[in-house]
């Protein structure tokens, strides 16, 4: 959420609406990335799941892994969210050449 510069504590009540914190926004289009178009506020169409993946992706780049041991003994679940997010982080860069 990063892109959008999302602060749930900065919206006024109107933004909230306008947004789409708690109900479809009633601007439609409100929300567009790449080909998606979002009636709601995407941190709160974003599980709390992928948000941790994405504060572990900062540690993976650094070197650090979850478990003891090398990629073998890490989760698959990591392994897979690792390499989606190195595949999109790859995808918007190239995009944005």
């Amino acid at each position: 959420m990063h892109k959008f510069k999302l602060d749930c504590h900065a919206c006024s009540d109107d933004q909230k609406i306008e947004r789409g914190c708690e109900e479809d926004s009633p601007i439609p289009g409100v929300w567009k990335l790449n080909n998606w178009e979002f009636a709601r506020c995407p941190k709160k169409l974003v599980e709390e799941r992928s948000v941790e993946y994405v504060s572990a992706y900062f540690f993976f780049c650094k070197g650090y892994l979850p478990n003891a041991g090398g990629w073998l003994e890490q989760p698959a679940k990591f392994v897979q969210a690792m390499v989606i997010i190195e595949r999109e982080i790859a995808r918007v860069k190239e995009n944005e050449e």
